[in-house]
């Protein structure tokens, strides 16, 4: 097999930095050290060498609010690649009416064009107990991660505690995995939109809660997505303290931006759900991070351009809500996070690459930079700074958050499987040579 050697970077694990080559033959890492001549090699002298980031969060081509999210799959997994995400996680079209094994292979249909690997997880909308069947079909299909909704209840997407009570018995047997989208439809106010005053903290907090009480109960491992808020975080902690076996994940989004961007000429394009919260709520999330209280950080990556969120500036319930992140996800978390010092470098990788990989039974193949694993590196210049310009970013949309953010740490370098997707800054990835991943923790 055809070997390279990445030679005189500096390797960065969960639980080691230090100068090393990491040689790849073929599709997986074949060595870490010293690597001897006679082998073709890349320099990475000066640059960071990261396992590829796991997106465990992205809405690629989704329908949302009578619009599709801006990204397909070409285009999103293109931009995922330009900022070193390898391996991104998305979602089936959730359907009371479609069994899960159909809408896996549905999806799976419409995922040719894909750059990078990906996994997928079967949303639940419309579920009920006689469908408990489908879940072990679609561990067959290799998906054992299982997405659920406290809220949406007029669109049908809301699953009753006691459904989801039933359906984490049954994750559980599977070996898989339940996330849930954690805000309590009681205390929320639709006809107001993905703001604030419409989705409170407390419906966080008191939603993560309840989930934490059945993930107790039924023993089930259990993923809390986009966490926004410090009474979210306390609703976590206190789960885990109890025995709960509860994770949770935050976005950048929570970490850079807060619930004043809402005031500006243009603060309807900042809609996402849950809400922007308040710069408090921003530290505690870092808190959170620096005391690795967290599993993840992924990105909800759900953009829209101007043209889809500007006719419904003064319609909040129609307005539809999200935000692009999955190109700027490592160099946003490394810049806002290592470089000021809130975070460590292993916590970097912690975060975006081996806890979503564990999380969702893709490690070690995925999220990991050891012999074995597949070849999925990524080359940061920790020096190098830049300034965000949407304009000149790979997703398909015309607005980005972080507009004019001077951004510190650019990846220069990205390999999939073996494959340079990215060199020199130059972007090199094909369309159509993403694989899908299947669940296959206790595998490795």
């Amino acid at each position: 097999m055809n070997a390279l050697a990445i030679a005189g970077g500096t390797v960065v694990t969960p639980r080691r930095i230090g100068k090393a080559d990491v040689l790849v033959q073929g599709e997986k890492v074949a060595r870490i050290g010293k690597v001897g001549r006679g082998i073709r090699r890349a320099s990475a002298r000066g640059l960071l060498v990261l396992p590829g980031a796991v997106d465990a969060h992205v809405h690629l081509d989704l329908p949302v609010a009578g619009t599709r999210s801006a990204d397909g799959w070409r285009s999103g997994t293109l931009a995922a690649a330009a900022g070193g995400v390898t391996t991104v996680i998305d979602f089936t079209v959730g359907s009371a009416e479609v069994p899960l094994p159909d809408q896996i292979e549905q999806r799976t249909a419409e995922v040719r064009e894909a750059v990078v690997d990906f996994a997928l997880r079967a949303e639940m909308v419309g579920w009920t107990a006689d469908r408990t069947p489908e879940l072990a079909q679609a561990a067959e299909r290799g998906v054992r991660s299982f997405k659920f909704f406290l809220a949406y209840a007029s669109s049908g997407r809301r699953t009753p505690l006691g459904m989801l009570r039933q359906a984490m018995n049954a994750i559980r047997d599977l070996g898989g995995t339940a996330m849930v989208h954690a805000e309590a439809e009681e205390l929320l106010d639709p006809g107001g939109g993905p703001f604030p005053l419409a989705r409170p903290a407390i419906a966080e907090e008191v939603a993560i809660a309840e989930v934490g009480v059945l993930a107790r109960e039924t023993r089930c491992p259990t993923y809390i997505a986009h966490i926004s808020s410090a009474q979210g975080m306390r609703a976590l902690r206190a789960a885990q303290r109890s025995g709960s076996p509860l994770v949770g994940e935050t976005c950048p989004h929570y970490l850079l931006l807060d619930e004043r961007v809402y005031r500006r000429p243009d603060g309807h394009r900042f809609s996402v759900t849950p809400p922007l919260r308040s710069a408090a709520d921003r530290a505690a999330l870092w808190d959170a991070l620096a005391r690795r209280w967290l599993q993840a950080v992924g990105t909800d990556h759900c953009p829209f351009r101007n043209d889809q969120k500007d006719p419904f500036q003064n319609v909040p319930s129609r307005i539809p809500s999200g935000l692009p992140g999955v190109e700027l996800l490592l160099p946003l978390l490394y810049s806002a996070g290592v470089a000021r010092g809130r975070i460590g470098l292993p916590d970097l990788v912690r975060y975006l690459s081996e806890g979503p990989a564990r999380a969702f039974g893709l490690w070690p193949r995925k999220g990991a930079l050891r012999v074995g694993a597949d070849a999925d590196l990524v080359l940061l210049d920790p020096k190098a700074t830049w300034t965000v310009d949407a304009g000149r970013l790979h997703m398909a949309t015309d607005f980005s958050p972080y507009e004019g953010l001077r951004v510190q740490g650019r990846v220069v370098g990205v390999l999939s499987r073996g494959t340079w997707l990215v060199r020199d800054g130059e972007i090199l990835a094909r369309p159509g040579r993403g694989r899908f991943v299947p669940w296959t923790q206790g595998r490795g």
